[in-house]
C-alpha cells in the first residue's frame, strides 16, 4: 500500500493533517507519477485530485502530471453523468411501468456520502430487485432491451448505453438477510431507494471478502474509503450492524476491517471491539490476507501452490477469522458447488 496515497486521501477526504507541510521538500515528478499510477490501479484517481487542491501551489505537481489528474477527473466526471442519467431514466421507466421503487446497492448510494459524489469511479448500475427481477427483465425485453440471464444471482442489460445488473439476491451463498429499502437519496428530482446503511455495510463486506478470497481480487483503497465514509456517516448504527453480521463469515472480517480503516484514515467516534485484540489479529494482518493478492495466472497449478502456500503461511490469522481452515473453507465450498452444478 502507498502510504502517501493514503496520508493524502485521509488529508482530502477525512481531514487528517497535509502529509506535504510548508517546510517538507515538495515530491519529485518521478513520485507523482508514480502517485498517479497507483491512484488509477486503485480507483481514488479524482479522490486524489481534490487532495492535491488542498495544498498549497509550492507543494502540487507539475502542471504536466496535474495535467493528468485533471483529465482523469473530468473523464470519471462525464462516465458518472452519463450513468446516473441513465439510472435515473430506468428508475422513472420500473416506477411507470412495474410502480417499483430503484433499489440501488452501491454505485450511487455509496457516491452521495463523499464531499464530491461525481468523483467516485463506478462502472454499472448495480440494483437489487428481488423477486421482481424476472418482471424487470420482461419489461427490458418488451422494450427491445437484450437482457442476459446466465446468472442466478442477476440479470444484466445495457440502457442507454451504460450496463445495469438487477440482483433477485446480493449475496453468493443463497444466504440473503431480509433486505429493506427505504428513499434517502435524489438524483435531479428522482427519488431513489437504498438499503439501510448497516445493511448497504454487511453487503459491502461480503462482497469485499469474497471477492478478495475466492476471486482474488485485492481490497482497493476505493473500497476502503467507500467503508469508511459509509460506517462514519450520520446515523450509522453499528450495532444493528454487529447484529446482523453475528454468526456469519464476516463477523471478524467487519471488526478486522474497521480497526483497520481507523488507522489508516484517522476515523473518530468508531465504537471498536476487542475481538481482533482477543483473536491476535493485526492490521498487517488485513494487508496481507486482503490487500496483498497477486494477479490471477493463467495456470491452475501455479493459482493452487500460491493459494495454498498464502492458505499455511497464515492458518492462524485464517482460523481466527473464519473457525476453520481455509483449505477446509475453499475447496469443500468449490466442491459442493460443483457437485451441484452437474447434478
Amino acid at each position: 500500500m502507498n502510504t502517501m496515497l493514503s496520508d493524502l486521501l485521509r488529508f482530502g477526504l477525512f481531514g487528517g493533517d497535509s502529509p506535504l507541510a510548508p517546510d517538507t521538500p515538495p515530491l519529485a515528478e518521478a513520485e507523482w507519477q508514480r502517485l498517479f499510477d497507483d491512484s488509477r490501479k486503485q480507483a481514488v484517481t479524482a479522490l486524489l485530485y481534490d487532495a492535491l487542491l488542498k495544498l498549497s501551489k509550492e507543494q502540487r505537481p507539475s502542471r504536466r502530471v496535474l495535467f493528468h489528474f485533471t483529465s482523469m477527473t473530468k473523464t470519471i466526471e462525464q462516465d458518472n453523468r452519463r450513468r446516473e442519467k441513465a439510472l435515473v431514466a430506468f428508475a422513472t421507466v420500473l416506477h411507470d411501468k412495474l410502480q417499483l421503487p430503484a433499489v440501488v446497492a452501491k454505485g450511487s448510494s455509496l457516491s452521495r456520502h463523499y464531499p464530491e459524489p461525481l468523483h467516485r469511479e463506478c462502472g454499472d448500475n448495480d440494483l437489487f430487485t428481488g423477486s421482481d427481477t424476472v418482471r424487470v427483465a420482461v419489461l427490458m425485453e418488451t422494450l427491445h432491451v437484450p437482457v442476459e440471464q446466465d446468472s442466478k444471482r442477476h440479470v444484466s442489460f445495457s440502457f442507454q448505453g451504460v450496463d445495469f445488473e438487477c440482483h433477485n439476491c446480493l449475496l453468493y451463498h443463497d444466504d440473503d438477510p431480509q433486505w429493506d429499502c427505504e428513499p434517502v437519496f435524489e438524483i435531479e428530482g428522482t427519488t431513489l431507494h437504498a438499503l439501510p446503511s448497516w445493511q448497504e455495510a454487511f453487503f459491502l463486506a461480503k462482497h469485499m471478502e469474497y471477492h478478495a478470497v475466492f476471486f482474488h481480487e485485492p481490497v482497493r483503497m476505493r473500497d476502503l474509503a467507500d467503508w469508511s465514509l459509509l460506517v462514519t456517516s450520520p446515523g450509522f448504527d453499528f450495532a444493528a450492524l454487529r447484529r446482523l453480521a453475528a454468526g456469519t463469515d464476516v463477523a471478524v472480517f467487519i471488526e478486522l476491517l474497521t480497526q483497520y480503516c481507523v488507522e489508516l484514515f484517522g476515523l473518530k467516534g468508531i465504537p471498536l471491539t476487542d475481538i481482533c485484540a482477543r483473536k491476535r489479529l493485526e492490521n498487517k494482518d488485513f494487508e496481507r490476507l486482503y490487500l496483498q493478492c497477486p494477479e490471477r495466472h493463467r495456470w491452475a497449478l501455479v493459482r493452487v501452490a500460491r493459494r495454498s502456500g498464502k492458505y499455511l503461511r497464515f492458518g492462524r490469522q485464517y482460523r481466527a477469522i473464519y473457525g476453520q481452515s481455509m483449505f477446509k473453507r475453499f475447496y469443500a465450498r468449490n466442491v459442493a458447488n460443483a457437485v451441484k452444478q452437474h447434478l
